[in-house]
């Protein structure tokens, strides 16, 4: 009985297990898309609101790229990293804030994050991370490549997403079309939230 026992335990972790491990897709997506990260001063309501002026700055500038790539998009950033951060001055000046803003390019774990419209796994994702001042507020995340959360995105269909280079079935998983990969996120975010991955 003692054995029966240990062994669906085991079975039931394994598969538990098995179910939070990425899969091609999910590792594709990893690896394909670029985020933007934007951390707050503080969690006052001005430096929030602040933060938010400064990414509406920010996603303006991306959005005149017409980068076709996240490769190309991220030496694109690189490049205009001084112009940005200038453009992330400006926006804060205009609330009448003189923090001063740092903009770096690396790679950052997120938990499963729903967006309007469309949510991604949790993991590791190449990052654009604006830090204003102290950088110690609640901050703000969307998707800079494919570009999920820029002006042109409003425009974009189902073909429009899948030609920036995600397949059909990495389109469906991130827009909630899939059933078994809303369980799948879910299971994601618990393992996340297990190994320190939260917020």
């Amino acid at each position: 009985m003692k054995y029966v026992l240990t062994t669906v335990i085991g079975i039931i972790s394994f598969l538990m297990l098995w179910s939070v491990i990425p899969t091609e897709q999910e590792c594709e997506i990893y690896t394909s898309t670029l985020r933007l990260h934007v951390v707050a001063a503080s969690d006052s309501e001005r430096d929030q609101s602040a933060k938010l002026k400064v990414k509406d700055a920010i996603l303006d500038r991306v959005s005149e790229y017409g980068a076709s790539s996240k490769s190309e998009l991220i030496s694109l950033v690189s490049a205009d990293k001084e112009a940005i951060e200038q453009i992330a001055l400006e926006a804060l000046k205009k609330e009448g804030i003189t923090d001063t803003v740092s903009l770096e390019i690396g790679q950052e774990i997120y938990p499963t994050r729903e967006y309007e419209g469309f949510s991604l796994p949790a993991g590791e994702y190449t990052s654009v991370r604006l830090n204003i001042g102290e950088a110690m507020g609640q901050n703000w995340w969307c998707v800079l490549f494919p570009p999920l959360c820029t002006a042109q995105a409003i425009e974009y269909d189902d073909e429009a997403f899948i030609s920036t280079g995600l397949s059909k079935e990495q389109y469906y998983m991130i827009t909630g079309n899939s059933k078994e990969y809303e369980i799948k996120f879910k299971l994601l975010e618990l393992a996340a939230n297990a190994f320190g991955f939260s917020e």
